[in-house]
């Protein structure tokens, strides 16, 4: 037997234990043939409304909505109320231009049921909602409560009773646009909702007819304005709170297409693959290998609410395929993953995003393939319904708004011609 000095075998025993603790940390690790090289990301920090600036517009048009006990009275002071909690509120009243409320929330609510407030004359809209968005800045968002009656200046319709009606397609409908567009370039988007309410009071009509309407049910719309990534989750947050549930609501997004998605390594994984920068790579095909699926994380928080339903995005997103055939088999919001059997790195992947698309690899036709993803821009279209061109008469206007349709469509085609796509996004495959 050969006898090593005491000092060789100490040493000789350290390199063993270095190199046998070195080799355990490599299969930690995640050593094998299916390594995955994704790396993940620090959650970003989740973005605060600032301020809350609330307008209600107090043209004359809009006093037949404070007389009496009205649904409007109750859901302008709930939402005041509700908002303020969530995030301090600053009160204005607006028709000419702002003029800020003394005092605190409860003495505006109070101000609602004995003063009255709407006595300013007739609104231009694209000129309230300029005064409106330059509050909505930031990280703070506007509220707005209107009629919304498109309406040329008093003295127009004194001159042209008609200007209202022959030029709403137009020049009021365009106003509307170029206003919005600016609030697209800036990031700025809107969420609308719309309630109806006994109106007690005098009506205009488009010819500033004055009408006297006793209970009278007549729409009126709350806006919340601003960074469109806030507008999406202070609305939704607003709305858990509030005492009546709009009839309807409508999106209005400025975030632009999405690009950016998170390949995930095991979540709804199915065949054999690997995660390799954010791409699907090593492909196993062929009639003895596994079906193959893969999943995406992505983050829709900056898209309208409706486009972020699953319903939604089953229907709507496009998947086209160079060179293979690859199709959607499910769609997730995060909460409905089970998150058990995932890594840290994948869960924090997870964790700033919202939801999980994931895919079925028909066929590979070639060595690589790029999956294209793309979601269109599609607005609700339910306020034609609201919309009227005569409102001289209690049948021409019930239920509806005069011009409704063309302030909306301003507004719509101001965010549409901003991007087409709420989102579009490449994947890129390729086989073993």
């Amino acid at each position: 037997m050969i006898h090593y000095p005491r000092h060789h075998t100490t040493r000789y025993m350290k390199f063993t234990a270095l190199t046998l603790a070195i080799a355990l940390l490599m299969t930690a690790c995640g050593g094998g043939k299916k390594r995955d090289k994704q790396e993940a990301s620090t959650p970003t920090k989740t973005e605060q409304v600032g301020k809350v600036h609330f307008f209600l517009e107090t043209s004359a048009s809009m006093g037949g909505y404070l007389n009496g006990g009205t649904t409007f009275k109750d859901v302008v002071s709930d939402v005041v109320t509700k908002a303020n909690q969530l995030r301090p509120v600053s009160l204005n009243t607006i028709s000419g231009k702002t003029q800020p409320v003394s005092g605190d929330v409860n003495t505006f609510v109070a101000q609602m049921a004995t003063t009255p407030l709407a006595t300013g004359k007739s609104s231009e809209l694209h000129k309230i909602f300029r005064e409106v968005g330059e509050r909505a800045k930031g990280n703070d968002v506007a509220i707005f409560v209107s009629d919304c009656i498109l309406s040329f200046p008093d003295a127009d319709i004194k001159r042209d009773p008609e200007v209202n009606r022959n030029n709403a397609s137009s020049t009021l409908k365009n106003s509307i646009y170029d206003q919005f567009a600016t609030f697209s370039k800036q990031g700025i988007g809107a969420t609308v909702l719309a309630y109806t309410s006994p109106f007690n009071g005098t009506y205009y009509t488009y010819q500033n007819q004055k009408q006297k309407l006793a209970g009278e049910q007549r729409p009126f719309y709350i806006w919340i304005i601003g960074k469109q990534s806030l507008v999406g989750t202070f609305a939704g947050q607003l709305l858990e709170s509030l005492s009546t549930t709009p009839a309807k609501r409508l999106d209005f997004g400025a975030a632009g297409a999405l690009k950016a998605y998170d390949l995930l390594f095991s979540a709804n994984k199915s065949g054999d693959w690997r995660a390799e920068r954010n791409n699907v790579t090593e492909i196993e095909m062929g009639r003895k290998a596994k079906p193959v699926e893969f999943a995406i994380a992505v983050n829709l928080n900056a898209l309208p609410g409706y486009a972020q339903e699953e319903t939604y995005l089953q229907k709507n997103l496009n998947v086209a395929v160079d060179n293979g055939a690859v199709k959607l088999v499910k769609v997730q919001r995060k909460a409905a993953l089970n998150t058990d059997r995932m890594s840290d790195r994948e869960q924090k992947l997870l964790s700033q995003n919202t939801h999980v698309l994931t895919f079925h690899v028909d066929n590979l036709f070639d060595e690589t393939a790029t999956v294209t993803l793309k979601l269109p821009v599609r607005f609700d279209s339910w306020y034609t319904n609201w919309s009227t061109m005569d409102d001289r008469t209690a049948t021409g206007r019930q239920g509806k708004t005069f011009a409704l349709e063309h302030l909306m469509t301003g507004v719509r085609e101001a965010y549409q011609t901003s991007g087409n796509e709420f989102a579009a996004m490449s994947i890129k495959l390729s086989k073993n």
